[in-house]
């Protein structure tokens, strides 16, 4: 199956996710291919992809409750806080409530001045290049990384990530992103028609994120695919019918991984 316990105080719940998400085998040769070591111009790439149909949020909580956390990009859209909070589905919310200690770190300082006067505890309005966060990763000391939604909306993607691996060697990151091949994109553009956040540069596939996290010093591990919230709606329900009967159609994909 592979290494999977990568942080000692979170073993059990590693365990816990083993038994909630059937762990298929990938390709034997996709770390050759993820790591640059053999090229395929027209790959027929096989993920190991899982379908969780409660959602991105419980997912990403499932593969960190009860570490210590440090959650990068936690404010999410500043805007969009207070109401999000109020509906209950803030994830940094959930994360601090999960969790045995948790940070959030996030470049936007209009939004970390928001949070904190709505009672936020523990932010912190950083760039990861900064001297300063290094430093605040080692007094932290993390057992896991979030970065939840945030690769899509970064101009460097690998320098961003290697930067991670380079502060924090030795702790496992949890990422999801927006997927390009879910099946919802694919009936909207049957209708001629992209519906994307604005602040987007990309789409990711299962394989592309996993070579991002590859080629910025992460071995990918388990890769999930979510909606971003359980069905509440009858087209939503036909939707996560077919995510789980094909989890390449899924909105949103999530990848553990650790340092290489």
């Amino acid at each position: 199956m592979g290494r999977v316990a990568l942080a000692p105080c979170l073993e059990s719940a590693t365990v816990y996710c083993i038994f909630m998400f059937p762990v298929q085998k990938p390709d034997p040769d996709l770390l050759d291919v993820l790591n640059d070591r053999q090229f395929d111009a027209d790959r027929a790439s096989r993920l190991p992809l899982q379908f969780q149909a409660d959602g991105r949020n419980a997912s990403l909580i499932r593969l960190i409750a009860g570490g210590r956390v440090m959650h990068l990009g936690f404010a999410d859209h500043g805007p969009l806080i207070a109401s999000k909070r109020a509906q209950g589905t803030w994830l940094h919310d959930q994360v601090m409530a999960h969790s045995a200690a948790c940070i959030g770190v996030d470049i936007n300082a209009e939004a970390v001045a928001l949070a904190q006067s709505l009672g936020v505890p523990n932010l912190h309005g950083l760039d990861v290049f900064a001297p300063e966060f290094a430093e605040l990763a080692k007094q932290f000391a993390p057992t896991h990384v979030l970065l939840p939604d945030v690769l899509e909306h970064l101009h460097e993607p690998v320098a961003f990530v290697r930067r991670l691996a380079q502060v924090m060697p030795q702790v496992p990151l949890v990422v999801s992103v927006p997927n390009g091949l879910s099946l919802r994109n694919v009936w909207n553009g049957l209708t001629q028609v992209e519906r994307i956040n604005t602040d987007h540069l990309c789409w990711y596939s299962p394989f592309t994120v996993a070579k991002v996290l590859s080629r910025g010093g992460y071995t990918p591990e388990l890769w999930w695919g979510t909606q971003i919230a359980p069905a509440a709606s009858p087209k939503g329900r036909v939707l996560s019918a077919l995510a789980a009967w094909r989890p390449l159609w899924a909105d949103n994909i999530l990848v553990l991984s650790r340092p290489a």
